[in-house]
């Protein structure tokens, strides 16, 4: 998720930098993320990309 500018920068010491650019909210939203366990985490992916590709949609359909 919010992880991914570690991964495409491919320099892991560069976290902490990154980790002070993120505001209050994104912070929170991190670390509440990593709380949920394997199973909440797979289903809160799979409902934000259906948000973010189709926000338009009722959520029913």
């Amino acid at each position: 998720m919010l992880d991914r500018k570690k991964n495409d920068l491919g320099n892991i010491g560069t976290t902490e930098f990154e980790w002070t650019n993120l505001t209050k909210i994104e912070r929170r939203l991190i670390r509440l993320y990593r709380m949920l366990n394997e199973k909440e985490q797979v289903h809160l992916r799979r409902m934000s990309e259906v948000l973010a590709t189709h926000p338009e949609e009722p959520v029913g359909s």
